[in-house]
């Protein structure tokens, strides 16, 4: 989700100002990755008792502590699945840490911009923001792995860039508009501001 670092051809042009300074301290390695998480991409239909019944179970005979769902867009699924809500909601407060991403490409997850967001970040489910599925997966095995962390920390460092793995909030671009009345609202609240 980020420009390409570089462009080769004859010569190589790089673009310096997406490169990251150099970390500070000396360099370590961390070996240590708690695996014990599942990732569901989530389709149209898909039946959500088998979802809570698989998470159900892995979080009784594996202690599951990760769960990924990659969702739609900006992070939405279907509104009427209050069952699997209240399951995540289950998860977060049995110490599982909840994590959406986004199926798309590019563009990320925003909580709350629609309804099902909303529940979803009220039920204790976290963003992965613009990380593809490969970058929220390693990094949630890395803090799992961490024993120096709770589960609070894990879920509040899900959403900082550690590596340039994600882009900070305040940077991302403004969600699109959905619908004319949000447009109008956009452009009378800049009006004042202006």
């Amino acid at each position: 989700n980020i420009d390409s670092l570089a462009t080769i051809g004859i010569h190589v042009e790089e673009k310096d100002h997406l490169f990251l300074p150099p970390p500070k301290g000396a360099f370590r390695v961390r070996t240590e990755m708690d695996t014990r998480l599942i990732t569901l991409r989530l389709v149209p239909g898909f039946d959500d008792a088998m979802i809570i019944h698989m998470i159900k179970a892995a979080s009784k005979e594996t202690v599951l502590k990760g769960l990924i769902l990659q969702l739609y867009g900006a992070g939405n699924m279907p509104s009427l699945k209050n069952d699997l809500i209240e399951c995540l909601k289950d998860a977060t407060d049995d110490g599982v840490c909840v994590v959406v991403s986004t199926q798309c490409h590019t563009g990320s997850v925003i909580m709350g911009h629609y309804a099902t967001g909303l529940a979803l970040k009220e039920a204790g489910v976290v963003s992965a923001g613009d990380m593809t599925l490969e970058a929220t997966t390693a990094k949630l095995a890395y803090l799992l792995g961490r024993q120096d962390l709770a589960i609070d920390e894990v879920r509040d460092l899900m959403g900082v860039d550690l590596r340039g793995e994600l882009t900070p909030e305040g940077l991302m671009p403004p969600p699109p508009l959905a619908s004319t009345y949000q447009k109008a609202i956009f452009k009378k609240n800049r009006s004042r501001i202006f």
